[in-house]
């Protein structure tokens, strides 16, 4: 599987880019939210993309994304029934990887059948595939990111999630909360200035 391509930019248009990788023109398609990150990638300039090979009987299909959220959301969205590449790539189009992600958590059919190519049986589909999985995965990453570090920050910034879910909270509420705020200012404040700012995120 090609899982990754570094080579020069030969054209670009909104959904399609053809890379040269060491004298090879491999022709990738992408979301326009990646080609939008690629704004200032010209033609003849090194070019990064994380990449994934949708095999048939009778064709194969490069697909490049700036991000490795966006493959990890793009191979969800392709293990749906109905679901094909095209789809999934016009999907990441229509909207970023976390409103998609925060439509699928919160049910919002509206918002997802606002995307070109999305109906409402789709929408539906697509919060009933995918809504745990990704409550599952973010609650991982909160998890993750709010036990790195020494055991003090670990002290620090679990009493400040306990503080925000003695307030009524709920626990994934605050951890994602206090890791916007420790990400944007760091751990170096104080309990009660994490809390304060945090709850103004929530």
């Amino acid at each position: 599987m090609i899982e990754r391509i570094s080579g020069k930019l030969i054209t670009k248009s909104p959904t399609f880019l053809v890379v040269d990788c060491h004298g090879l023109g491999f022709g990738i398609s992408v979301s326009v939210n990646t080609s939008q990150a690629l704004e200032q990638c010209r033609p003849g300039n090194d070019l990064h993309l994380h990449t994934y090979l949708h095999v048939r009987e009778d064709t194969l299909q490069l697909f490049g994304f700036a991000e490795p959220a966006e493959k990890e959301v793009f191979q969800e969205l392709i293990s749906i029934s109905g679901v094909g590449p095209k789809l999934a790539i016009a999907i990441l189009s229509g909207i970023t990887v976390d409103e998609l992600k925060a439509a699928i958590v919160h049910g919002d059919v509206p918002m997802l059948t606002k995307i070109p190519g999305v109906g409402k049986k789709t929408a539906q589909r697509l919060i009933l595939e995918l809504k745990e999985k990704i409550q599952k995965h973010e609650e991982i990453e909160q998890t993750v990111a709010l036990s790195y570090g020494s055991e003090q920050h670990r002290i620090k910034l679990n009493e400040a999630v306990a503080a925000l879910i003695s307030l009524g909270y709920k626990q994934r509420d605050a951890r994602t909360a206090v890791n916007k705020i420790v990400q944007r200012s760091g751990d170096d404040l104080p309990i009660e200035e994490i809390v304060k700012l945090a709850l103004k995120e929530m």
